[in-house]
C-alpha cells in the first residue's frame, strides 16, 4: 500500500500543486492545499488503490480544496458587497471571471439557481437593485411598492444568497 501511494504522490503532487496554484494564485497556499488533497487520499485507500481513473478524482479533489479555500478567503476579506455600489460589484465580478472561467461559471450557476428559487417579486426586486443598478426608491416607484418593502425583499434575497455563499 505504501509503495502504491508513494508512486501516486510522486506522479501527481507537482501537477496538482500547479493546478491549484492557477486557482489560488499563491505558491504557499497551493502547497498546503495539495498536501491536504494527498493527506485525504491517504485515508481512503479503497479509492486510489487499483483505480484507473484516479487522476480525475485527484483533480476534482484539488478543485474543491481550492474552491473551499477561495470561499473561506473571500469570507475573511469580505469587502461589504451588500452596500457596495454597482461599479464596485462589476469590478469584482470582472476580477472573479478572469481568475478562472470554471469558478466563474460554477458561481454564476449557483447564483442563477438561487435566484430561480426565490419568489418572483423578490427575484425581480433583487435583479433591479443589483444587476440594473436601480435605487430602492426607483424600484419602489417602478413597482408601486413602499421603499421599506423593497428593502425587506432585498434583505431576504441577500440572506438566501449568504447561505449559499457564506462569508
Amino acid at each position: 500500500m505504501d509503495k502504491e501511494y508513494n508512486k501516486l504522490f510522486r506522479q501527481y503532487f507537482i501537477p496538482v500543486k500547479s493546478f491549484i496554484k492557477k486557482l489560488v494564485k499563491s505558491d504557499d497556499d497551493a502547497e498546503d492545499l495539495a498536501q491536504d488533497v494527498f493527506t485525504q487520499l491517504w485515508t481512503k485507500p479503497d479509492i486510489w488503490q487499483n483505480n484507473t481513473e484516479i487522476d480525475r478524482y485527484i483533480y476534482r479533489m484539488a478543485k474543491y480544496q481550492a474552491l473551499t479555500f477561495l470561499r473561506d478567503h473571500a469570507r475573511k476579506y469580505d469587502r461589504g458587497l451588500v452596500d457596495a455600489d454597482l461599479s464596485q460589484i462589476e469590478a469584482i465580478k470582472s476580477d472573479i471571471s478572469t481568475v478562472d472561467p470554471i469558478l466563474h461559471d460554477e458561481a454564476r450557476l449557483l447564483l442563477d439557481m438561487a435566484l430561480e428559487k426565490m419568489p418572483p417579486k423578490r427575484r425581480q426586486i433583487f435583479t433591479l437593485s443589483r444587476f440594473d443598478g436601480l435605487s430602492h426608491k426607483e424600484i419602489a416607484e417602478k413597482l408601486g411598492l413602499s421603499v421599506r418593502t423593497i428593502e425587506s425583499h432585498i434583505y431576504a434575497a441577500l440572506a438566501t444568497l449568504k447561505e449559499l455563499f457564506p462569508r
